[in-house]
């Protein structure tokens, strides 16, 4: 299965992922793990993203995703390993005498470690995991009482460049 997604960026950064490549974030509050990040479907959306960061220095990237190998938290059935994961990162933590990494407001430090660690944990029995899928719920509910929010929108992390079947600038 293939998404399409879009990548906020500055005009500069996007000439340069197009000649090279992406180099993947690993920011602390990066909620799906290390990856590129894409906002599945939604141009509009990493348009926005882009002209809050970068003005009018914005540009946007199309690229075409192959699914295989994703980590997919649409899917049910990685809810399991998800949860089996926070276990385990905890239970390792505070063996060594580590914190639990605390979520706050636009940081989520804990779901990074969670879901770079269940990666860890497939990779290690064989299964590469290219990139994670998740919804996010942000914003405001669009009326009183809605379960529909405002900036809520699916985001795709691609762990592994092979993912990235095409990639263009989409505007």
């Amino acid at each position: 299965m293939r998404a399409i997604g879009y990548h906020g960026t500055s005009v500069e950064n996007a000439e340069r992922i197009l000649a090279r490549g992406f180099q993947a974030s690993r920011n602390d509050y990066d909620w799906l793990g290390d990856g590129a990040y894409f906002f599945q479907d939604a141009p509009a959306r990493a348009a926005e993203w882009a002209r809050q960061r970068f003005g009018v220095d914005a540009a946007v990237l199309g690229a075409e995703i192959d699914l295989d190998g994703c980590l997919d938290l649409l899917d049910p059935r990685w809810h399991d390993l998800i949860r089996e994961s926070f276990n385990l990162l905890v239970t390792d933590l505070q063996a060594a005498g580590q914190r639990v990494p605390r979520q706050t407001f636009g940081a989520h430090r804990l779901d990074r470690e969670v879901i770079n660690h269940a990666a860890h944990v497939v990779g290690a029995e064989g299964i590469a995991v290219r990139s994670v899928r998740a919804a996010f719920i942000e914003g405001e509910p669009l009326f009183p009482g809605s379960a529909l929010w405002s900036r809520a929108h699916v985001q795709i992390a691609v762990r592994n460049q092979d993912a990235i079947v095409r990639l263009w600038r989409a505007e």
